[in-house]
């Protein structure tokens, strides 16, 4: 066991952020079970995350906040493998696991985290430092708060019929902010060719991940009941076969529960031709005029899913 996997974690979990553990090992003192928690509390203590609670058949660390001078420390040690400092620009997508440490800024998540609900409104520096500056940010999250009213209103249906979204383009989360008075779940989907702005949207409290639309997308047992495509498709127009724009719709059609929504906003031509083929897919589609960022008109499609089966 070289605890490559609670390394992974490591670089996954924020300062101050938990690890709850339940399996036998943390309990059970019978056949290799003790070895094994030895292992990982030897390697948790080299990676300076501190045990708080051990109950029952479930143990809980917390990632202390002081990490970085105490990892130095161990490394000076050989007890830990720091990893070489790591540039936010290069690519996150099927990146291999890395057998080590990040050390981070000691500055970098030290400050108090707002409540949950602030969360959604502060700028990350980490946006800041991929190009995205706070007025871009707020015009954003402003957009899309105006934009989900319009969306209510065209599909017709009240809140409660919609609880699972997503949002196939999330830039940095402004759509899925917009619905936080909404019960709904929405997972927030980067693709992997575009900015790196996923941080940014865990800054806020979201959920999401990277994804490339050529591969299908791992949903298995969840459908939504809405999805958001905000100029996707022009993004893999030139990726070749496989990625053509009705294979992207095919993904969107198996994604979609039945009788399920799919807004779509994208340059024209792309638009013209998603109305031809939505037919075939057995899709209704009613084409809407909005408002865009640049306060000009632009055609939206309000797609939904007819519930049909074969007889």
């Amino acid at each position: 066991m070289d605890g490559i996997l609670l390394k992974e974690l490591d670089r996954l979990l924020r300062p101050n952020g938990y690890f709850v553990y339940s399996a036998p090992p943390a309990y059970r003192k019978d056949k290799d079970f003790p070895v094994i928690w030895d292992k990982l509390t030897n390697l948790t203590t080299a990676m300076c995350w501190r045990l708080i609670a051990r109950k029952i058949q479930t143990a809980i660390w917390i990632k202390d906040n002081n990490q970085p001078s105490c990892l130095l420390q161990n490394a000076e040690q050989k007890l830990i493998d720091v990893c070489d400092v790591d540039d936010e620009s290069k690519s996150s997508w099927n990146i291999p696991l890395k057998n080590c440490i990040q050390v981070r800024n000691s500055n970098a998540g030290s400050q108090k985290l707002p409540s949950s609900h602030e969360r959604l409104s502060v700028f990350s520096e980490r946006l800041n430092k991929i190009g995205i500056n706070r007025d871009e940010f707020t015009s954003d999250s402003i957009f899309w708060q105006d934009q989900i009213r319009h969306y209510w209103r065209l599909m017709n249906v009240n809140k409660t019929e919609i609880r699972n979204v997503m949002d196939m383009n999330a830039f940095y989360g402004g759509f899925a902010v917009a619905l936080n008075d909404f019960p709904v779940w929405v997972m927030n989907v980067v693709p992997a060719s575009m900015k790196n702005t996923l941080s940014g949207i865990y800054d806020r409290g979201l959920i999401g991940t990277f994804h490339d639309w050529c591969e299908p997308f791992s949903s298995y047992p969840r459908t939504y009941d809405l999805l958001h495509a905000n100029y996707l498709f022009s993004h893999y127009k030139n990726k070749g076969e496989g990625c053509v724009l009705e294979d992207i719709m095919l993904e969107m059609d198996r994604l979609v529960r039945p009788l399920g929504f799919i807004i779509i906003r994208d340059e024209e031509q792309v638009m013209s031709r998603i109305n031809e083929l939505a037919g075939k897919f057995l899709w209704d589609v009613d084409s809407q005029l909005l408002e865009n960022k640049e306060k000009k008109m632009e055609t939206v499609l309000i797609c939904r899913k007819k519930f049909w089966a074969i007889l």
